[in-house]
């Protein structure tokens, strides 16, 4: 029988908590970020869990946010895969949505999303903190915020229509 392997989402999780746990988790200080966070390192999976609570405010989302994307998009893998892994409940629901009806199509989805992901942080700043944005707002409400007047739908492959 064939060893199961882990799905993409899987890998990212497994990942993320070990980037995020130990000695020296990848982590932030809160006494930087301010907006009521504890004056202390907060390692990037328990900042995870604040912002996808209903109770974080919209200020402490964006200064999070921002700093986090910032980081990523400078390029330091470790910081990819800890963003990714904060919008990890995001991208599980949006696979879900798709309603992939065997293990390999939800795979493929799950490898698709990340794949877009990684394209998307080659764009804009802001675009990639409305992409974050996006995504934390599908973890909370299962449902995309509506789009400004005058925004473009970011498209994170070019290829995507």
């Amino acid at each position: 029988m064939p060893a199961v392997r882990p799905s993409p989402f899987d890998t990212l999780e497994t990942t993320f908590r070990l980037l995020t746990s130990g000695p020296a988790p990848l982590a932030v200080d809160g006494r930087r970020i301010g907006h009521g966070l504890p004056g202390r390192a907060i390692s990037v999976r328990e900042l995870g869990g604040l912002l996808v609570r209903h109770s974080a405010t919209a200020g402490l989302q964006r200064v999070v946010l921002d700093e986090l994307v910032h980081r990523a998009i400078q390029g330091r893998s470790g910081w990819v895969v800890g963003l990714a892994g904060v919008l990890l409940p995001g991208f599980r629901r949006l696979a879900a949505l798709t309603q992939p009806n065997t293990a390999q199509a939800l795979c493929g989805v799950e490898a698709d999303l990340l794949r877009r992901y990684n394209v998307a942080l080659a764009h804009s700043h802001a675009e990639v903190v409305e992409l974050a944005n996006n995504l934390l707002c599908v973890a909370r409400a299962g449902t995309l915020p509506p789009r400004s007047p005058g925004r473009r739908r970011l498209r994170a492959c070019p290829d995507h229509r």
